[in-house]
């Protein structure tokens, strides 16, 4: 099987668009909810309801993407992108923002699962992981372009200019995601004569793995939404600085780390590029509680970052390699849930504990959590007993 390239590079470049839009939104609609009087915990309950939304149309779209195709579900999710900013501009009081920003989500949840599934149909096995993680630096430009240039429009022009842009954002997207092809099926192939698969015999591992994505996506979902308001309230800073300061923390970082663990985990395995990038995020988050300083703070939430987006193209092949290939997309989509599920819990967390703690407590609780996560990603079989068992004999030396 050869990479459908032409596939791809459309996919990479919708991504980029979705991705700038997703970056943008994710560190500006808090600080906009802010803005229509939300405390910090009303913030974190719009967040939690829209990300439980997302997490329920998150396995959801993987089912669907199976029986449906790709490309289908990334046209409805384009659709729904660009209607959803103009609704904002609509917003007098934080309560409106629930819907809206639950239809913001979505959208992005229609996309990941369908593209995760795509890339897997699109890409051979063998390389899966370098590809899964060279197309993932789509993430990291647009997180590096969408706080930054997000901040400098809210700082200048206002809210509604911000919305007009996620909207301009969003029109490409949509263009683009019609051009995309309907991704084959996969062309490796299971061995035949082999027993049914059943879920049971996965059930182990795919418990780890889902608590690992929860606990994990929890913390870090914590970390990111009381961060914006630590660094306008702690530090005094403007939104254009805040949106520089993602721009590196998150997009940089990602942009750094993706292309270099998809390769890593061809090599080396899913499951020991989990375990190595899990493994000093708990000591980073302590560094939070032992210093105030701006630039420290930046240097630690890259490492964070960084580390974890890491293992994303990992787990991706992780996941979709204990499961037969028919069922890629369901794989997925039980994967997208679990993050889905932890990044809606997270923003509740970490608002309730930034109104009635101290701010070091919620990096105790990303601490402690991300440890446990640690425990997790060990726990975990290694995938190859997985691949080997459904290949046959042949197609194990050759794929």
């Amino acid at each position: 099987m050869t990479h459908n390239r032409k596939g791809l590079a459309l996919l990479f470049a919708a991504n980029i668009f979705l991705s700038t839009i997703f970056y943008a939104t994710y560190v500006f609609i808090p600080l906009f909810i802010r803005n229509l009087n939300a405390s910090v915990f009303e913030v974190g309950i719009v967040l939690f309801i829209s990300n439980a939304s997302a997490t329920f149309t998150m396995i959801l779209s993987g089912y669907l993407s199976d029986k449906y195709g790709r490309r289908k579900i990334i046209v409805l999710s384009g659709i729904i992108q660009f209607i959803t900013p103009l609704l904002f501009m609509s917003a007098e009081k934080w309560v409106e923002t629930i819907i809206y920003a639950s239809l913001n989500i979505i959208s992005v949840s229609l996309f990941v699962s369908s593209r995760a599934a795509m890339i897997i149909d699109l890409s051979k096995r063998e390389s899966a992981g370098e590809v899964f993680g060279l197309m993932n630096t789509a993430w990291p430009i647009g997180g590096l372009i969408g706080p930054f240039v997000g901040g400098l429009v809210v700082d200048k022009y206002g809210w509604n200019f911000f919305f007009y842009f996620i909207c301009a954002l969003a029109t490409p997207y949509l263009l683009i995601s019609l051009f995309l092809p309907e991704s084959a099926k996969r062309l490796y192939k299971a061995e035949t004569g082999k027993a049914q698969f059943s879920i049971r015999q996965i059930a182990s591992t795919l418990a780890f793995f889902i608590i690992l994505h929860v606990i994990a996506n929890m913390s870090v979902g914590a970390l990111s939404t009381i961060f914006p308001f630590y660094l306008t309230e702690q530090f005094g800073k403007t939104k254009t600085e805040v949106g520089i300061f993602f721009s590196v923390g998150t997009g940089l970082a990602a942009l750094i780390s993706q292309p270099s663990s998809g390769f890593l985990s061809d090599r080396i395995g899913r499951k020991k590029i989990i375990a190595f990038s899990t493994l000093p995020i708990p000591i980073l988050s302590i560094l939070f509680t032992a210093t105030n300083d701006y630039l420290l703070s930046l240097l630690v939430y890259m490492g964070i970052y960084g580390l974890w987006s890491a293992t994303w193209p990992a787990s991706n092949m992780y996941i979709a390699e204990i499961f037969p290939h028919e069922k890629r997309g369901l794989a997925v989509g039980i994967r997208l849930t679990s993050v889905r599920l932890g990044t809606t819990i997270g923003p509740l967390m970490g608002g309730f504990l930034w109104d009635n703690f101290d701010v070091h407590t919620v990096f105790h609780f990303l601490a402690t959590f991300m440890t446990i996560a640690l425990l997790m990603a060990l726990m975990l079989k290694d995938e190859s007993k997985f691949v080997n068992s459904r290949l046959s004999p042949k197609l194990r030396k050759t794929d």
